[in-house]
C-alpha cells in the first residue's frame, strides 16, 4: 500500500509538490500560507521543511484538488468516481502484522510530550493548537471498529480535548460505553496515514462498517495494522505518527475552542468537552506531520468529501433508483450540498421527488440542499449547474422545503435548537420544456479534437 512518503514522491514527479525551505511559524503563519496559496489555480501540495521550533516537517494542502484525490487512489480524474464506487464495494479486512514502521520510535508515560510535534494553530481566533488530521480509531463491542477524523485541541503535554459531535459514530460509541458503565474508552490517533486510508476515513458509512476495510478495497490490498503498545487497538503500520489515548468515564472535561471549522466560520468555545490522556506517542524515524487547514473554502477536506460523501450516497440510493448515474458533493457546498445526475432513459414520473426525499436517509440526514439534474449537465461544473437552475427550474413547482430537520452540528445558520430547513431542487427538463441545447454535434466535436494540435492548441 502506498504510504504518505511514497505519495509525496508521486506528487513531486507530477509537479504537484512545492517544498518551503525558509522558516515558517506553525502559529498562524503556516495556516495562512496554505489558505492564500490554495486560492490560486492548480496550487500544489506544500511541504514545510523548516518549521519554527521543530525538526519534523509539515505537509499541507495534501488532497486540496480533485486531481490529487484521484492520484491518491492511483486513478485519473475521468474514472475516479466509477472506480471508487467499484473498489469501495469490495472491502478487504486489515492484516495484523507483528511490527510496523509506525513504532520505530516510542515514548510512553512521563516521556510523552506533544510539544515535540509541530502541531499548528491555523487561524487567528483558534483557542489553541489543534490536531486537524488525526485519524481516530475507536471500537464498540456491538459495531466493531470506526475510523474518522475528529478535531483535538492541545491542553497539556499529554492531554487533548476530543470533539465527538452528535451524528457521528464517535459520539455514539462513547455514549454506549458510558451506558455500559465502562471505566475507560480507548482511542488511537494516526497522523500522516497512507492516502487510501485518509480517503476511506471520510466515507461515513453505516455503523458496523470498518473504514479500514474500505481503505483496503480502495488500495486493492489489505491495510497492514499493528497492535498498539498501551491500549487494545490496532493502527495502520505505515502511519507516520500514532497517539495512544484514553478517556476516563466519566471523563475529565475542560473548555474547547474557538475553532475555524470546515464550513468556513469560527465556532464558539465549547464548555465541558472531554479531555483525553495520551499514554504513548510512537512514530517512524524522521516522521512527516500532516496538517489540514480548515476555514473559508476552498480547502482540502472538502475535496476529499466531494468524492467520498457522493460515493456513499450513490451506493445507498442506486439499488432503489437505477436511473441514478452519478453523485457529487461540491467543495463549495461545504459537505452539506448533494448533486444527483439522472439518466433520462431510466427515468419515470415521480422519480425526481422520490430520490430527493430518499437522499435525506443518507449520511444520517445531514444534507441541507439536494439538487437533481439531467445527464447532460456536468455536475462537477458549477457553471453548468447554475445554467440548469436558470433555464430548467420554476420556483413555484420545482422545489420543496422540509422545515425543522437534522443537519450537521457545525452548520452555522441552523436555529438555536440545532435544526435547519432542507431545500430540494429539481433542475431537470420537464415535459413542457421549449428549446434544444445549442452546441456542436458529438461527431463535429470529435473531428475538432482530432485536429486540436493542428490549430496550435496544446
Amino acid at each position: 500500500m502506498m504510504d504518505l512518503r511514497e505519495f509525496l514522491k508521486v506528487l513531486e514527479e507530477e509537479h504537484e509538490l512545492q517544498k518551503i525551505k525558509v522558516e515558517v511559524d506553525p502559529k498562524h503563519e503556516l495556516g495562512a500560507i496554505c489558505k492564500i496559496h490554495n486560492e490560486r489555480p492548480n496550487s500544489p501540495v506544500l511541504l514545510f521543511e523548516n518549521v519554527k521550533g521543530h525538526k519534523i516537517p509539515v505537509v499541507g494542502q495534501l488532497l486540496a484538488t480533485d486531481r490529487r484525490v484521484a492520484l491518491a487512489l492511483g486513478l485519473s480524474q475521468e474514472n475516479v468516481f466509477d472506480e471508487t464506487v467499484l473498489r469501495a464495494s469490495k472491502p478487504l479486512k486489515p492484516s495484523v502484522v507483528p511490527q510496523g514502521p509506525c513504532q520505530e520510535v516510542v515514548f510512553e508515560g512521563a516521556d510523552v510530550d506533544l510539544s515535540k510535534l509541530p502541531i499548528c494553530t491555523n487561524n487567528p481566533r483558534d483557542g489553541g493548537q489543534y490536531i486537524t488530521a488525526g485519524h481516530v480509531i475507536i471500537k464498540d463491542p456491538e459495531y466493531g471498529n470506526n475510523l474518522a477524523i475528529y478535531r483535538m485541541m492541545v491542553v497539556s503535554k499529554n492531554e487533548v480535548t476530543i470533539r465527538f459531535t452528535p451524528g457521528h459514530d464517535g459520539h455514539d460509541f462513547i455514549r454506549n460505553a458510558e451506558k455500559r458503565g465502562q471505566e475507560k474508552f480507548e482511542v488511537a490517533v494516526c497522523i500522516g496515514v497512507p492516502p487510501a486510508i485518509y480517503v476511506a476515513s471520510q466515507f461515513e458509512p453505516r455503523a458496523g462498517v470498518d473504514e479500514l476495510e474500505i481503505a483496503g478495497g480502495l488500495a486493492g490490498e489489505p491495510v497492514d495494522v499493528v497492535k498498539c503498545r498501551t491500549i487494545d487497538l490496532a493502527v495502520p503500520a505505515l502511519a507516520e505518527i500514532v497517539l495512544e489515548g484514553e478517556l476516563t468515564i466519566p471523563a475529565k472535561t475542560g473548555d474547547e475552542g474557538p475553532f475555524g471549522e470546515f464550513c468556513g466560520y469560527t465556532t464558539a468555545q465549547v464548555p465541558n468537552e472531554r479531555i483525553m490522556t495520551i499514554k504513548a506517542v510512537t512514530h517512524r524515524k524522521n516522521p512527516v506531520y500532516h496538517n489540514i487547514w480548515l476555514g473559508k473554502p476552498p480547502h482540502e477536506h472538502l475535496y476529499v468529501d466531494a468524492l467520498t460523501y457522493a460515493v456513499a450516497a450513490y451506493q445507498e440510493l442506486k439499488p432503489a433508483y437505477p436511473a441514478l448515474k452519478k453523485a457529487y458533493a461540491p467543495p463549495w457546498g461545504v459537505s452539506i450540498v448533494l448533486i444527483l445526475q439522472l439518466e433520462k432513459r431510466l427515468m419515470r414520473p415521480g422519480i425526481v421527488n422520490n430520490i430527493l426525499a430518499s437522499s435525506l436517509y443518507t449520511r444520517s440526514g445531514k444534507w441541507k440542499h439536494v439538487i437533481v439534474v439531467d445527464e447532460d449537465i456536468n455536475i462537477e461544473d458549477p457553471n453548468e449547474v447554475l445554467w440548469a437552475l436558470t433555464t430548467r427550474f420554476q420556483p413555484a413547482t420545482d422545489m420543496f422545503v422540509i422545515p425543522r430537520s437534522i443537519t450537521s452540528s457545525l452548520e452555522p445558520s441552523a436555529g438555536p435548537d440545532g435544526l435547519t430547513s432542507k431545500l430540494m431542487l429539481d433542475l431537470t427538463i420537464k415535459a413542457n420544456f421549449r428549446g434544444e441545447v445549442a452546441e456542436p454535434t458529438d461527431k463535429m466535436r470529435q473531428a475538432v479534437l482530432q485536429r486540436w494540435k493542428e490549430y496550435g492548441f496544446k
